[in-house]
């Protein structure tokens, strides 16, 4: 049967303006592309400063490098010069007073970048989000935006390779996914899609294998949408409930979301870990604080730094806020080891007055006594504290009236005005017929210690009530169940409502005996451990702790009648047994229910870990699939007799390349042929078709405009040409080439090709 032969014109290639014009519409595209991805980062951090720095520094950046490119700058230069604007604009910006001139950086300037970011990461250790417009934090935006904007022009203008822009913005989403508690927004998602399939649309490197180009496109569009959902919602800490504090095997308090949400991800652990150890010579066993929350926003309680100054070099510090010399106190020195815990914040018995044996920069605060790091943590430390033990009395807690510092008053009383009123009532309720605040306090942690409420991490989450937002505490007063977070953010907030200043300590329970160091007792504590309490306010007193979690830590000696304290004396706590739960911990309160909790978080955990490994594995075949879409994009368009010669000879081309055939672009086509003949030459049939799809290549490469062929066999041609290739090659080829496809890259010696035709 004759061949069916349908002629076609070849286009003639685009004048220099075209190209121009087509640089200015990727350009524009990929402009839309950086707003679109900057949606997914809302929420992050207040105001709308670092958003204006965020499309600005990316809008200049892609700007520049376009019209480098108008003026024929050599291509490998753009990027250059891009990073050197990027440098020269984070200097004026960010330098503070080190920079020639004001914007040529210096030693010192590259210093301050340093600074910078080590700032940034204590701030976001104690903040949540969206976390205040701070310098450190626009610093890393305009960074993070700046270095985006290079890549994607290097990338879609650059090696003309816009589809794969979508690896960047998947980079960009998984930013938020990492630290917002609800991952990123749907619509940000969208935002993204939509803007990307415009980056697609405008390609002006689509001639022939427009379609093929399009569909490999589309597939790696999808896989990077799956790709950023199925982060935000099933990988392992990175649920609703919000990031969980975990590093390796250690605790991370504190790391970018809700330290109290980072203490609940932490006791739901079915396996504890040993945090650190310590020896104290304090009579009783103290809890083991890392810092306040008494910034209270109506959904998430914030550390307020207040004000912070650098710890001096004998590492003494004070005084006590609101403390009286009436308060009965002894000195205490407690000497502590961290095993696995990363934490701007050190544990430290409350109050302490000073800290010696840190390694790196350190701060302390004024309101609250808390030790932090600025550009260290807690990981690894040894330190000794010193403090006081305080022995109030219940009559000097009765007695203590007068007035309260306006450092106290101005930010913890604050109520949200739209709480729920279940708060405010049950607050009033069950302080009924108190007469002091002392007395109300008192009513208030026999509330929940006596009033049927029940110890569980579980039944927050399943009931869809985990966290310390006004919401989630009126969940509990109701259910009557929850953890430490739950019943310290409910005394506190019930607290204000009767005109009680109250903050959330979060730190450690004391642990159990694990041996003896230097003659001391030594404790070990565990990450079942972990705890929160509220503090209240009395006026010359200060700061004092209460313990409204049942069945937990033990309950001051001042709220008890008699002023007999539940807690463990130095001399006679417990000693551990290998594997068993620290006494008064997570663990050991879970009851009946703690087996078949245990084993839903297990089998939780193994199915998070094999989506993970799902996700890993997608991303490893996604060169894999793209490639196979692209061929048979291509074979299907010759078979329907849309696909040209040309079109057939990329594909065997590009086929070689993923084989590891050298192929050069100075090469003609009768020289690849002969390349390829050689190593097909034991099959005739695969060299008769060769010598055909070279026939019908030349003719449309060499030929006059409109001698271009269209033939419906040349697919099966193409097929046969491909099957003697694959099977020349060895094995170990054969599968490189489909699972590293290097085709879908750029060759080397087309870069300086083009970069010599811009020159």
């Amino acid at each position: 049967m004759p061949r069916r032969l349908i002629m076609v014109s070849v286009a003639p290639q685009q004048g220099i303006v075209r190209v121009r014009d087509g640089q200015w519409r990727m350009t524009g595209a990929l402009i839309v592309l950086v707003v679109a991805a900057s949606t997914g980062l809302i929420g992050l951090i207040d105001g709308p400063s670092w958003w204006f720095a965020f499309i600005g520094i990316s809008v200049l950046l892609l700007v520049s490098a376009a019209t480098l490119r108008m003026l024929r700058v050599p291509r490998l230069l753009v990027p250059a010069i891009g990073a050197v604007e990027l440098l020269i604009i984070l200097t004026a910006a960010f330098d503070g007073g080190h920079a020639i001139g004001g914007f040529l950086p210096t030693a010192a300037t590259f210093q301050r970048f340093g600074e910078l970011s080590a700032l940034a990461r204590v701030s976001l250790d104690q903040q949540a989000v969206p976390a205040d417009s701070l310098p450190e934090f626009l610093f890393l935006i305009t960074l993070f935006a700046g270095l985006a904007a290079l890549l994607l022009d290097l990338i879609a203008c650059g090696a003309r390779r816009p589809a794969l822009t979508a690896l960047v913005v998947a980079i960009m989403l998984i930013v938020p996914s990492l630290l917002l508690p609800t991952g990123i927004p749907p619509l940000a998602l969208v935002a993204c899609v939509v803007a990307y399939l415009l980056v697609l649309r405008v390609d002006t490197r689509r001639r022939s294998n427009g379609w093929g180009e399009l569909g490999m496109s589309l597939s790696v569009a999808a896989a990077v949408t799956v790709v950023a959902l199925t982060l935000s919602t099933t990988a392992p800490g990175f649920q609703q409930i919000g990031r969980q504090g975990i590093s390796g095997s250690g605790i991370l308090i504190g790391a970018g979301v809700n330290p109290l949400i980072d203490l609940g991800a932490d006791l739901r652990r079915p396996v504890p870990v040993p945090v650190f150890t310590y020896t104290t010579t304090s009579r009783t066993t103290p809890y083991l604080r890392l810092t306040s929350l008494d910034q209270f926003t109506g959904t998430i309680w914030r550390h307020r730094d207040g004000s912070t100054k650098a710890l001096p070099d004998d590492g003494v510090f004070g005084p006590v806020p609101g403390l009286s010399t009436a308060i009965a106190s002894t000195k205490i020195r407690t000497d502590v080891q961290i095993q696995n815990m990363e934490s701007a914040w050190i544990p430290a018995p409350y109050p302490a007055t000073g800290v010696q044996g840190l390694q790196g920069s350190w701060l302390w605060n004024t309101a609250d006594l808390t030790v932090s790091g600025v550009t260290s943590t807690s990981q690894g430390q040894s330190y000794r504290v010193d403090g006081l033990a305080l022995e109030p009395t219940a009559q000097q807690l009765t007695d203590a009236v007068g007035a309260i510092p306006t450092s106290v008053s101005a930010h913890d009383l604050f109520v949200p005005f739209d709480a729920p009123s279940i708060i405010a009532r049950t607050a009033a309720t069950v302080t009924q017929g108190a007469t002091t605040e002392y007395q109300k306090a008192v009513a208030l942690q026999n509330y929940f210690q006596n009033d049927g409420f029940v110890y569980s991490t579980t039944a927050p989450v399943h009931n869809s009530y985990d966290g310390d937002s006004m919401q989630s505490i009126a969940a509990f007063l109701k259910v009557k169940s929850g953890y430490c977070v739950h019943f310290a953010s409910a005394m506190a907030i019930m607290a204000r409502t009767l005109g009680i200043p109250s903050r959330i300590g979060i730190g450690y329970l004391p642990g159990t005996v694990a041996g003896a160091r230097n003659g001391q007792t030594l404790f070990e504590v565990t990450s079942d451990e972990l705890h929160a309490w509220p503090e209240l306010y009395f006026a010359g007193v200060g700061w004092v702790q209460f313990e409204p979690t049942v069945s937990r830590g033990s309950l001051p000696a001042y709220t008890i009648p008699g002023g007999a304290s539940t807690g463990q004396s130095n001399a006679t706590a417990p000693a551990r047994s290998p594997g068993a739960p620290a006494p008064g911990s997570d663990r050991a309160n879970r009851g009946s229910g703690t087996t078949q909790a245990t084993a839903a978080q297990a089998l939780g955990a193994v199915l998070s870990s094999v989506l993970v490994g799902l996700f890993v594995l997608v991303l490893l075949l996604l060169p894999a699939g793209a490639r196979r879409w692209q061929r048979h994009s291509r074979l299907r368009l010759l078979r329907d007799d849309w696909g040209s010669p040309r079109l057939a000879w990329k594909e065997l081309r590009q086929s070689a390349r993923d084989l590891r055939i050298a192929v050069p672009d100075t090469q003609t086509p009768r020289e690849f042929a002969a390349r390829i003949a050689e190593l097909i030459d034991s099959d005739a049939n695969a060299q008769t078709a060769l010598e055909s799809l070279l026939e019908a290549t030349e003719r449309e490469e060499y030929g006059r405009p409109g001698q271009g062929m269209i033939d419906p066999d040349r697919a099966g041609e193409l097929h046969a040409v491909l099957a003697a290739l694959a099977a020349h090659a060895p094995l170990a080829a054969r599968a490189r080439a489909v699972l590293l496809p290097v085709s879908l890259l750029p060759q080397t010696d087309q870069l300086r090709g083009r970069a010599r035709l811009t020159a």
